[in-house]
Formats: C-alpha cells, structure tokens, sequence
C-alpha cells in the first residue's frame, strides 16, 4: 500500500487529494480490499464506515474480478464508485482510494 505525498517537487502550489493505492492480495476479495484501503486513507475504524452494501453490492464486485477455470480474465475491468467520501477505482489488481481535494 502506498500514500501519495500532495507535494509534487518544484511546485510548492501544487495540491493533491490524499491517495491510497493497495494492491489485492490472490487470496483477498476485492471488496474486503475496498473496505481496507479506506480505513487505510480516511483513519475510520472499520465499525464506523457506511456499509459498502449501500454503494456497490459486495457479491457482484467480487464476482466481477473472479476468474473460474473455465474463464480468465483477459480485458481490463475496472469500476469507479463513491464510498464513504471517497473515490473507489477496482481492478482486478489495485484499489486506488482518493479522498476530497
């Protein structure tokens, strides 16, 4: 996981909303990534945060990244919702959470 600084070298005007990049562990669902990288940014307990269910339906964001032995994977699928004040990017790889500006 990695926190993106809002200074950007040689622009001391230059301002950045906090970032949190977290990158899904194979044997992690990336809902449970989404909820973890929040609490990573935004410093909520987990307890305190509006239910993900309310925003995206848990299930069908795992399954939407799921490969079968049937099927992989191949295309690059992402989705982009709001949660808990934050913008929430998922691939099948990363969580990106980026707070307000």
């Amino acid at each position: 996981m990695t926190d993106s600084s809002p200074d950007e070298p040689g622009n001391e005007t230059a301002h950045k909303a906090p970032e949190v990049s977290y990158k899904i562990e194979i044997d992690e669902l990336p809902s449970e990534a989404v909820v973890r990288a929040t609490v990573a940014l935004t410093n909520t307990p987990v307890i305190e945060l509006d239910p993900l269910y309310d925003v995206v339906d848990p299930v069908h964001l795992d399954g939407l990244f799921r490969e079968s032995n049937s099927r992989t994977i191949h295309e690059e699928r992402s989705v982009t919702f709001r949660f808990n004040g934050c913008h929430v990017s998922v691939t099948k790889e990363t969580v990106v959470v980026r707070g307000n500006e």
